[in-house]
């Protein structure tokens, strides 16, 4: 998508060369003579620069040897066969069409008044607004091919990147998974391959149905319509893909129409079976579950609400009231989540691994809904692993933070010299930062990177006045705190180290995750990631078997830090951080006593979730607007293609229908991922202080409770079983 965005650019300058040179634009396509504005993309640019740079010669006397560097790109695109080696010979190549134009612009543009592209450049934020403006651009570009849309339907900026997206595969050979399923499409319109694939697979069954998208659904249509051998299996009210492209209630009225009612000389095609009991939960979870299902399909649709029967449970499942908590805040929640995992873990009865936190989504924003739970299980010892997402141990903060306990236990650390001379020493940039590792041997043995930083910080040819300035107050103040080794607590020197350093560093945007677990702003005294970090030295204090035999004996919150004390504590960090987003297995150093608990307790998403079981679910922050997410609208292009497309305008006049439905799926799936034990937690108030001015109203229990199992007594508990 990136080279896609490049190409984009590089159409736009080709343009406006032409233009310079008076080079007559082609003929206009078909649907731009129409009326419909033209893409801006352009599939033969290569020829059409080639006219350029020959009209240049003549025009500017510019000159380059173009078409030996064609023919050389083209010879050594044969021999590679990796996408990212040819990507960087096209690269190259507009690298040269852009010193091309600009050469141009400069002997002929700014005399006409042109404007320069390169500080214009196209405004795709228009279209796909919001930080991650590629990864908006990605997901318009999944959902319009999944569903089979015309590139010519959309305006002119998601048409040129859909376009451009397309041609960039082509130019390089590539297909994706949507380009196969359109070219089976394709294929089979082709009326003797279509009876050829009929004889050789007369039979088809189709699993997941509800997950189809309209390719998909196409293909079965194309190999069954009119013969009938189909089974399809699926779960209607667990469609919970559409973000990917899939069209469940689509899918299930044409396949109800055309397999399931449609008649044949007096008689139905097909018939449905429904499975209904529930071999997994007991009769509570089950029940909850039926009324969640409810919400899953319009009340009006009586095509695909015959599809909605009760499930049941096994008559032998125990009876486990479902658990329903009113928390007063994100902390009094995780505080309640982890103790009752702490008891049901110290009962005996399961594993760690037995116990899953499902989230609606592991990032809300700046905001981690899970943040304060990973807190809380730290302070408890409790293994966990998060998969779907990152932990906040994975956070940038967290990351410096382990540099700096790293180095202050061991300056030999390059690794962690590196990060920190990268990135919290004051004053170095790259160029200082290389000067520094080229520092080289001395006459006896390889420096480490901390030597070469301490030889840097008094060299005055090498580095300038505010850079030495800058490497000495980080190396004193690293010098500072190994010298506190016997004076000061451990906590005295973590809080030291946020003061100083961790405080002032801002998340990069791929992190998003600076509030990981309360609604104190980054900067108070309560910064979630220090109170993640005391955590884990509480675990460490509560675990003696991760401690040195003198360690164990210094260790305490009272007690002076001790250099062996520090190093176990980095240790413990780095085996933390690692374990949170290992495959479920905490592990242990060879020397160390196994874990208390066995396994390590999951903490994903409701869509990681889906196929899974744990004997204990607890869902978290169960209110409206996060569980399920509140509306956000419909994006510009489609409000754009409804002027002109009626059936796009009765799909937005739906859009938050369908929206809620789909949330009232994941309920339902979160649900039913638990075997024994449901619990779900409610807040009085809303995660984080920005929520309460976005959402209107107050804070509310989610939509999927029923009545009965609410309560606004803050930290009240239900237990309700059907």
């Amino acid at each position: 998508m990136y080279l896609a965005k490049d190409q984009l650019e590089d159409c736009r300058r080709l343009v406006q060369c032409e233009y310079m040179l008076n080079i007559p634009p082609p003929p206009l396509p078909q649907d731009a003579q129409s009326g419909l504005e033209p893409s801006i993309y352009i599939h033969d640019t290569e020829s059409r620069w080639n006219e350029v740079l020959l009209m240049a010669k003549k025009t500017t006397g510019f000159s380059i040897d173009w078409q030996k560097i064609t023919e050389e790109e083209e010879k050594e695109s044969v021999k590679k066969s990796k996408f990212t080696e040819r990507a960087k010979a096209k690269i190259q190549h507009m690298s040269l069409t852009h010193a091309l134009y600009q050469h141009l612009h400069s002997a002929i543009g700014q005399g006409r008044g042109l404007v320069d592209l390169d500080e214009n450049q196209l405004d795709l934020g228009l279209a796909f607004p919001g930080k991650d403006m590629v990864q908006q651009m990605m997901s318009f570009v999944y959902r319009s091919k999944s569903k089979g849309y015309n590139p010519a339907q959309f305006p002119q900026i998601e048409r040129s990147v859909l376009e451009a997206y397309n041609g960039t595969l082509r130019r390089f050979g590539l297909v994706d998974f949507d380009d196969l399923l359109d070219m089976a499409n394709q294929l089979l319109d082709n009326a003797e391959v279509l009876q050829e694939i009929r004889n050789e697979f007369p039979y088809l069954l189709v699993d997941e149905f509800q997950d189809f998208n309209r390719l998909q659904t196409q293909l079965v249509l194309k190999l069954q319509v009119g013969v009938g051998r189909v089974t399809a299996v699926g779960d209607l009210k667990q469609s919970i893909f559409e973000f990917r492209g899939a069209t469940c209630e689509e899918n299930y009225h044409i396949f109800l129409e055309q397999f399931i009612d449609a008649q044949v000389e007096g008689r139905a095609l097909g018939a449905m079976e429904t499975l209904t009991t529930n071999y997994r939960s007991h009769k509570s979870i089950v029940d909850l579950s039926n009324i969640v299902a409810l919400d899953t399909v319009d009340e009006k649709d009586t095509q695909l609400r015959r599809l909605l029967t009760p499930s049941t449970a096994l008559d032998t499942a125990p009876v486990v009231p479902v658990t329903v908590w009113n928390t007063r805040d994100i902390r009094d929640e995780a505080a309640t989540i982890s103790s009752r995992i702490k008891a049901i873990l110290d009962k005996g009865d399961c594993l760690a691994s037995d116990i899953a936190v499902i989230s609606r989504c592991l990032n809300f924003g700046s905001y981690k809904p899970t943040g304060a739970i990973e807190t809380e299980l730290l302070r408890k010892g409790i293994p966990f692993v998060v998969r779907g997402g990152h932990s906040a141990l994975k956070s940038k903060r967290m990351q410096l933070f382990m540099a700096l306990v790293r180095i202050i236990a061991n300056p030999d650390d390059d690794i962690a010299a590196e990060y920190c001379l990268d990135e919290l020493v004051q004053n170095i940039g790259p160029v200082n930062s290389k000067k520094i590792r080229g520092l080289g041997k001395d006459k006896v043995r390889q420096l480490s990177l901390f030597e070469q930083m301490t030889h840097a910080s008094t060299n005055t040819s090498l580095l300038t006045k505010s850079a030495r300035t800058g490497l000495q107050a980080f190396l004193g103040d690293v010098e500072k705190w190994q010298q506190l080794m016997g004076d000061k607590t451990l906590e005295w020197i973590i809080k030291d180290i946020f003061a100083q350093y961790i405080l002032k560093v801002e998340e990069g945007d791929e992190d998003k995750d600076k509030d990981v677990g309360t609604s104190a702003k980054k900067g108070d005294i309560e910064d979630p990631l220090l109170d993640m970090v005391l955590a884990i030295l509480d675990s460490l204090y509560q675990t003696p078997e991760l401690l040195s035999a003198t360690a164990s004996a210094e260790a305490g919150n009272d007690s002076p830090c001790t250099m062996e004390l520090l190093q176990a504590y980095s240790s413990h960090l780095c085996l933390l951080s690692t374990a949170a987003e290992d495959k479920g297995k905490l592990k242990t150093a060879k020397d160390q006593k196994p874990a208390k608990y066995e396994g390590a307790v999951v903490i994903t998403t409701v869509h990681q979730a889906k196929g899974l079981e744990w004997q204990h679910v607890f869902l978290n922050h169960f209110i409206e607007n996060m569980f399920p997410m509140g509306y956000r609208g419909v994006s510009k292009a489609d409000k754009l293609r409804a002027m002109t497309d009626p059936v796009v305008g009765v799909q937005i006049a739906r859009a938050s229908a369908l929206h809620y439905r789909e949330e009232s799926r994941l309920g339902y799936v979160a649900i039913t991922r638990a075997k024994v034990g449901l619990y779900i937690s409610v807040l009085d108030t809303y995660p984080v202080f920005w929520m309460g001015k976005i959402f209107d109203g107050p804070c509310r229990a989610s939509r999927f409770l029923p009545d009965i199992m609410c309560t606004t007594t803050s930290s009240k508990k239900r237990r309700i079983g059907y």
